[in-house]
């Protein structure tokens, strides 16, 4: 048992038997942390309210298929997301297709998926869908006029969304096409800790939506409010109190009826269930300071999201630690030829051997796919979903493919990997 606190309830003797047979660097998800967030959420929500889970925060099939049993739909961006969602069991209906850009091979694709809606970010996009024929209903997505709270803010100044003096342009092209516009879409930015921020994000972003269907003289059957539900990753940071939220949307839902409200969620169901195992292979110094180089680094776990996670976040936990170490300022950096390969800056960690490992938690979002895995050719880390009656492989550790280098192939298994067989499910 590490002498550091955990952020959440897991079983440390599971990871750290996911460390021995399947080695490190490794992701690990908790399936059953991953299901009572969900059932929270459930739990807090209107009935009423459609959750998407953005798939953005973490593709991977296995993760996906068990959201999808769960009656969650799926917000997608690109062909290879969409694909996901599909193979996941995500129900056309409840798939929406958002995103600057969408490819011609993902627009073929929704041609026969036409129960699918799509989101349109640009008045641009609307003149090149118009072009398209195809008979999915469209939501136009908004650009926020009103401030938000986000860490990651997409308010007034943000890049997406159609800004509200261009719907104007936007009427002219629907009158001169089919296109079939059933609602809208904002988003005023995601990881909100602040009930309150995010009651105020959804009450002005229904207000704008309102302003918006007057000008178009429509009345929308589909209302995409946005989401960005935070969670805790540094030690002063506390759980966001659903409470509110649920009455807000609850009273939004009568509001706006008969059209039916959507959030979108990605960060906020899957971060805390995931982790990042990797062990030490070295000792350090860094600024009169201890430190270690780890087998992982940044290029399996990068900070996407400007989260300052390197001198914010909780500590990682050693796992099998020696009770009662003092404490003492650490930095983890990783094996990367990088000098901004840094997991940990200055955290308190007990003294640190080398094959110890070190489990970072709330991995579970923007982990592996956010992250610049080429870079340098290391293999890609093996991914495990763990749960009480067992554990199975979601993704095996892969080589990584350098451009002009041979055809993808399995790295070398590492010690104990040829025991994957007998504790998968």
């Amino acid at each position: 048992m590490s002498p550091s606190v955990a952020p959440v309830e897991v079983s440390l003797e599971a990871l750290a038997r996911i460390a021995r047979i399947y080695g490190t660097p490794a992701y690990a998800y908790d399936v059953d942390r991953l299901e009572r967030q969900a059932q929270r959420l459930r739990s807090a929500l209107p009935p009423s309210v459609q959750v998407l889970y953005s798939l953005k925060a973490n593709p991977t099939i296995g993760l996906c298929r068990r959201i999808a049993e769960w009656g969650f739909g799926a917000e997608v961006v690109s062909i290879g997301e969409l694909q996901a969602a599909i193979q996941a069991g995500f129900p056309a209906h409840r798939v929406l297709a958002s995103g600057p850009y969408k490819s011609p091979e993902m627009l073929g694709f929704l041609s026969r998926m036409p129960e699918t809606v799509i989101s349109i970010d640009s008045v641009s996009e609307l003149e090149t869908l118009g072009r398209c024929e195809l008979t999915n209903r469209i939501i136009l997505r908004l650009r926020p006029d009103f401030a938000s709270s986000a860490v990651m803010n997409m308010g007034a100044g943000s890049r997406f969304g159609i800004p509200f003096e261009e719907l104007e342009m936007c009427r002219k092209i629907l009158d001169a096409s089919d296109l079939s516009v059933v609602g809208f879409h904002v988003f005023a930015g995601s990881q909100v800790l602040d009930a309150q921020a995010v009651v105020r994000h959804l009450y002005a972003a229904q207000q704008l939506v309102s302003r918006a269907a007057d000008l178009l003289q429509c009345s929308p059957e589909i209302l995409n409010l946005g989401g960005g539900l935070g969670v805790p990753y540094a030690a002063d940071e506390h759980d966001l109190d659903l409470e509110p939220i649920g009455h807000a949307l609850d009273d939004l839902a009568r509001r706006v009826e008969p059209a039916k409200i959507l959030i979108e969620l990605g960060r906020y169901l899957v971060a805390q269930s995931g982790w990042y195992l990797t062990k030490i292979v070295a000792h350090q110094t860094c600024m009169g300071r201890p430190a270690v180089v780890v087998d992982g680094g940044i290029h399996q776990r990068a900070d996407l999201c400007g989260l300052n996670l390197r001198t914010r976040a909780v500590p990682p936990i050693v796992l099998d630690a020696r009770p009662e170490e003092p404490l003492r300022a650490t930095d983890v950096l990783g094996c990367l030829c990088l000098p901004d390969d840094v997991l940990a800056e200055a955290r308190l960690l007990p003294a640190l051997s080398l094959g110890d490992v070190l489990a970072f938690p709330n991995a579970g979002a923007y982990g592996l796919s956010a992250s610049p895995v080429l870079f340098l050719g290391h293999p890609q880390p093996v991914e495990i979903a763990f749960h009480e009656s067992g554990m199975e492989v979601l993704r095996e550790r892969l080589s990584c493919v350098l451009i002009g280098g041979p055809a993808s192939s399995r790295a070398e298994p590492s010690p104990g990997e040829s025991m994957q067989k007998e504790v998968l499910l």
